[in-house]
């Protein structure tokens, strides 16, 4: 249980941090083509965040259906 509890408050501050970048991204976004060069690295951050985010929400999803 200590486990499950471990996963869902990194999930809870990966969800916290993907929606600040994408926000951060999509502000960017509107702004275009001014702070064209930032694009690139927001852009691979967020990409890399969510990835974790879907990654852990699995690993929890999985571990909660072991306890069954």
């Amino acid at each position: 249980m200590e486990q499950i509890d471990k996963l869902k408050e990194e999930i809870k501050e990966l969800n916290s941090a993907a929606i600040s970048l994408q926000n951060q991204l999509h502000d960017l976004a509107e702004g275009l083509p001014m702070h064209l060069e930032e694009l690139p690295e927001l852009a691979r951050r967020t990409f890399e965040t969510f990835s974790e985010l879907t990654a852990k929400r699995q690993e929890l999803k999985s571990l909660k259906s072991q306890q069954v």
